[in-house]
């Protein structure tokens, strides 16, 4: 049984000029760190297409921008309706609830708005950009750890974490280390995958791919999480909720498309 009673602000500075105090928490630390990791997996990429770096460097502002604003506005919406009319200041948080959802779906505006201004292949960008994404999320669920965020349901499992300093007194599952743990399979996966294969897949398997393996793994991974539900009588959670279109959607497509089938050598 572990007990996590972790400060989630790794650093704080008091009493500066203007700015008055300035905090580093862990949840932000390991967000950069994942961003900057999956940039240089995708550029490596990028490089061996033998794409100029500064195509990349520009495209990752977009994607870097897409992902945070997504994550947030979904989190808002689906999350924290009341919030937008009850306290306006949230609108503009941008650190203070991020949903996984709404950063593929910025992501994915992200990479069209991108490609589509500079008359690029948008599948290829974003199958190169999905392996970077992959990575992303380890670090964020650990983050979320870190935070003592968004944690499991009451278990009697040796594996469950007392979360002493939200003043939890019950083991709960830590739901997000199983998250990131899910997170690094995906992520390997699709990494050994496509590097082994980039040249003979179809341009949009890689995305799909990870589409339904993450989505899949969330919804189940979400009846060990705390309840957040849509209405008292409704038997699943608002996660997912929002991740059965994307599986339905990911499952179709993959199969109508035949991405399952590697072209063949050139």
């Amino acid at each position: 049984m572990l007990i996590q009673n972790i400060n989630p602000v790794m650093l704080e500075i008091a009493n500066l000029p203007i700015v008055g105090t300035i905090s580093l928490r862990y949840y932000g630390l390991l967000y950069a760190l994942g961003i900057i990791t999956a940039f240089l997996i995708c550029r490596s990429f990028f490089r061996k297409k033998n794409y100029p770096d500064e195509i990349f460097e520009k495209l990752i502002v977009y994607v870097v921008i897409g992902l945070i604003l997504g994550a947030h506005f979904v989190h808002l919406i689906f999350y924290e309706p009341a919030s937008i009319f009850n306290n306006p200041i949230r609108i503009i948080q941008l650190g203070k609830g991020l949903a996984s959802h709404g950063g593929l779906l910025g992501t994915l505006v992200a990479v069209y708005i991108f490609t589509k201004k500079r008359k690029l292949k948008f599948w290829e960008f974003l199958d190169t950009i999905t392996i970077g994404g992959a990575l992303m999320v380890p670090f964020i669920r650990l983050g979320n750890f870190f935070n003592s965020e968004i944690y499991g349901r009451v278990t009697d499992s040796p594996l469950g974490v007392i979360f002493k300093i939200r003043g939890e007194t019950q083991p709960r599952h830590p739901s997000q280390l199983y998250e990131m743990a899910v997170g690094i399979v995906i992520f390997l996966f699709l990494y050994f995958f496509y590097k082994k294969n980039y040249k003979r897949i179809k341009h949009g398997t890689m995305f799909y791919l990870f589409l339904i393996l993450y989505f899949i793994t969330r919804f189940l991974l979400e009846y060990v999480k705390e309840y957040q539900a849509v209405s008292a009588s409704f038997p699943f959670t608002m996660g997912q909720m929002l991740s059965v279109p994307l599986i339905i959607i990911g499952v179709y497509v993959f199969i109508k498309k035949k991405y399952y089938k590697l072209n063949p050598d050139v």
